[in-house]
Formats: C-alpha cells, structure tokens, sequence
C-alpha cells in the first residue's frame, strides 16, 4: 500500500484577496450591499470588523442609511442601496439568485 505520508506536498497556491475576505468565506456567498448609483459594494459585517453571515445594516456606509432609531441605529436604507450577496468578485442581487444555477 503506497503511504501518502512519503509523497511530497504541493506548495499552497498563493493569491491576494482583499484584507477584509475571510477565507473561511471565500467558497460561499457573502451577504452585501451595493450602491446603484456609483457600483460601490459593502459586504455586511459586525461592528468587530469580521464578516457576517447576515445582512447588516448596522455597520453600512452613513451615507447609504435614510432612516435611524431612536439610539442612531439604521432602520432603513436609501432607494439606491440593494441587499445581495458577493460571490468571488461578482455582485449579485436577490433577483438574479432566482435566476442563477445552483452548484452541483
């Protein structure tokens, strides 16, 4: 029986993601938010710095909120700001995940 242990490793692929992608996330869909106006996307996080798993709107960009509660917390977003996921670089929206092919 041939033992894996003796073969030689292959060196780890290196590329440069963005500081702020996780690579526990980089395989699935993160959760975030994109301006149509100017193409800017947000992937949600918590108020740490790491990515979350659900849309925050806790830590968007001040510019993209239209309404806050009565502790400064967002309530809701501007007409321009959508809600999709971040899947490798592309953007896609609630609507075009209905479209999109699931993986196999």
């Amino acid at each position: 029986m041939l033992s894996l242990d003796l073969l030689p490793a292959p060196a780890p692929a290196r590329t440069e993601n963005p500081a702020w992608l996780d690579a526990g996330f980089t395989a699935g869909w993160l959760p975030a938010f994109r301006d149509r106006r100017t193409g800017a996307v947000h992937a949600s996080h918590l108020d740490d710095g790491r990515l979350a798993c659900t849309h925050i709107l806790d830590t968007v960009p001040a510019p993209w909120v239209a309404e806050r509660d009565s502790k400064g917390r967002p309530t809701a977003l501007t007409a321009d700001i959508q809600a999709g996921y971040l899947r490798g670089d592309r953007f896609f929206t609630l609507a075009d995940l209905l479209r999109y092919p699931s993986d196999a």
